[in-house]
C-alpha cells in the first residue's frame, strides 16, 4: 500500500465497518438521540453559540447525530463524509425524524461546494485521519467568506502518548500507522477486524495550518477531561472522561479553537 489515494481508501473502508457497529452501539444511543436528545458536547455548544438561522458546514460528520443536532438547534446544516454507508444512515434518519440537512459523500480534501457558510465545524478525532492538515485547513478556509468562523474540537495530541504500548509519535510522520484492530472505539464489533492509516498531528501543525490558511485565530482553550469514555478512561464527573491511571494528574485531554477566515 503506497500513496494518500490508496490509505484514504483503506481509511473509507474503515469507516463503512464502524458504521454498523456504531449505529448499534450504547456509545452513540441512537434510541436516546432520536427521542430528542443532543448528541453535542458542552465544549462546541459553548463555542458554537446561538446557530438559528447560520449556514453551518459540518465535515466528517459520520453518520450525521452532530450535524441533525445542528438542525433541530435551527441551522441551516450540510454534513460532510467520505463514508457511503454513513451517509445513508444519516439521510435516513434526517428522514425518520423529519430534520432538514443536506448530506454530501466526499473526500474531506478534495472538497469543493462552490458556495460559502457562516461557520465550519468539526469535532473529535478529525485531523488524525488525514494525511495534511494544511489542506484541511485550505478546504475550510475555501467555504468561508471574510470573517466567517471556523470551530474546532479535537482530541489533545498529548493524550495518546500516555500508552506506552501504542505506536504513535508525537511529531507528524508522512507515512500513516497503519493498524488492524477488532472492533471500534465504542462497544459491540468484537468480531470484526478493521485496518485503519492514522497520522499524527502536533499543536505547532495545527495552528500554522490555521495562519497559513488565512485564519486569525480568535480563542484556544484545552481541556483536562474528555466528554467521551475512551478506553482506559474513567468517570471522575457526570459526563467528565480521564485516563484512569493518570487520575491524580490534570492532563490536557481536549482543545478547542475558533478561528475567523481574513
Amino acid at each position: 500500500m503506497s500513496g494518500q489515494d490508496d490509505y484514504i481508501e483503506v481509511n473509507r473502508a474503515a469507516w463503512n465497518l464502524r458504521t454498523e457497529i456504531h449505529v448499534a452501539s450504547d456509545f452513540y444511543d441512537m434510541p436516546g438521540f432520536k427521542a430528542g436528545a443532543t448528541s453535542l458536547k458542552p465544549f462546541e455548544l459553548r463555542l458554537l453559540g446561538d446557530v438559528t438561522g447560520r449556514s453551518v458546514l459540518h465535515l466528517q460528520c459520520h453518520f450525521g447525530q452532530d450535524t441533525l443536532s445542528l438542525s433541530r438547534m435551527g441551522a441551516k446544516v450540510t454534513g460532510v463524509d467520505f463514508s457511503d454507508a454513513a451517509l445513508q444512515v444519516a439521510q435516513e434518519t434526517a428522514d425518520e425524524l423529519g430534520l432538514s440537512a443536506q448530506f454530501v459523500l466526499s473526500d474531506v480534501l478534495k472538497l469543493d461546494l462552490g458556495k460559502t457558510v457562516d461557520t465550519v465545524f468539526a469535532s473529535y478525532g478529525v485531523l488524525g485521519w488525514l494525511p495534511d492538515v494544511a489542506a484541511w485547513m485550505q478546504v475550510a478556509a475555501r467555504h468561508l467568506p471574510r470573517g466567517g468562523e471556523l470551530v474546532l474540537v479535537e482530541f489533545h495530541p498529548l493524550i495518546w502518548l500516555f500508552d506506552q504500548n501504542a505506536p504513535v509519535d508525537y511529531f507528524h510522520s508522512s507515512e500513516p500507522d497503519v493498524e488492524t484492530q477488532t472492533g471500534s472505539y465504542t462497544d459491540g464489533g468484537k468480531d470484526v477486524d478493521i485496518t485503519s492509516c492514522y497520522w499524527d498531528h502536533t499543536l505547532s501543525d495545527v495552528l500554522e495550518a490555521l495562519r497559513s490558511g488565512g485564519f486569525e485565530l480568535t480563542l484556544f482553550e484545552e481541556y483536562d477531561h474528555s466528554p467521551y469514555p475512551l478506553a482506559g478512561m474513567v468517570e471522575r464527573a457526570p459526563g467528565e472522561f480521564v485516563l484512569e491511571d493518570r487520575i491524580q494528574q490534570r492532563l490536557p485531554h481536549c482543545y478547542a479553537l475558533r478561528a475567523r477566515k481574513l
